[in-house]
């Protein structure tokens, strides 16, 4: 840069001077920052991105081929149409939950009606057989139980029939009377008084033992049983002597008490 001096008429250079620090440009130029390598590593990605979206539409511009391909494109299907094909037909509009909850109900076969009607009878049949066992199981036990109170009777009467003491005469006698009915007791009517006489005169001692007893047969509330019995019997001086009876005899039932209605001896 020249400059004029008016008095010297002559031109004097100067220099041009500039202010310390950097020019425009260098300002400009230390303005720029430079990136650190994690906003390259960024930068790199956004420009791949473009590349690859770029690609993409020079890709969908390019002309289609019409021409068929040589592999047939699968047939995309979705779930439904699977599972619709999946079924048989008749089945599609069908709910699954109807076929659960909705049982098909079948008429009762004719077959199944008679095994429940024979199931039936039978069951009847048991119950009438239990019924009928129990009723003759009673019935059984109670004709046990009546016979042995026949035989026990009977023995009874045939030890006091057997058992007599001269000196006590009266009262065996009438102990022996008391277990009869009054049929029985009529028959010594009358000679009561003569028995005892004779007893006491002969000074008969005799003393019975029940060897065997069995009931034979039963009539109505009567019952007659089979007594065998030993009596050691003596008369006045003479040793005791053994004698060997055999008794039937028929015991009766009159209200509630048992009495003997009959006494033979069986040969």
């Amino acid at each position: 840069m020249t400059d004029e001096d008016p008095q010297a008429g002559q031109r004097v250079r100067r220099r041009a001077s500039r202010s310390a620090g950097p020019t425009g440009a260098d300002a400009d130029a230390a303005a720029v920052v430079v990136p650190t390598e994690k906003k390259s590593a960024e930068q790199k990605a956004v420009e791949q991105k473009a590349a690859e979206q770029k690609a993409a539409e020079q890709k969908a511009a390019a002309p289609v081929d019409l021409g068929k391909p040589d592999t047939p494109p699968e047939k995309v299907v979705s779930g439904d149409q699977a599972a619709a094909k999946a079924e048989p037909a008749g089945t599609a509009e069908t709910p699954a939950e109807t076929a659960v909850d909705t049982p098909v109900r079948s008429k009762p076969k004719a077959g199944l009606v008679v095994g429940i009607a024979v199931a039936s009878v039978i069951a009847v049949a048991l119950a009438a057989l239990t019924v009928f066992l129990l009723v003759d199981r009673n019935k059984a036990s109670n004709a046990d139980e009546d016979r042995a109170r026949y035989v026990a009777g009977a023995r009874t009467t045939a030890l006091n029939l057997t058992t007599l003491h001269a000196d006590t005469a009266a009262a065996d006698l009438d102990k022996f009377l008391a277990g009869t009915t009054d049929e029985f007791k009529s028959q010594f009517d009358g000679r009561k008084d003569s028995f005892v006489n004779v007893l006491g005169q002969a000074g008969v001692q005799t003393d019975g033992e029940v060897l065997e007893a069995g009931f034979e047969k039963s009539d109505g509330d009567c019952g007659t049983s089979l007594v065998a019995v030993r009596a050691m019997q003596k008369n006045g001086d003479e040793a005791p002597a053994e004698r060997n009876y055999r008794l039937r005899i028929t015991m009766c039932d009159v209200d509630g008490q048992l009495l003997a209605s009959n006494v033979e001896f069986v040969p």
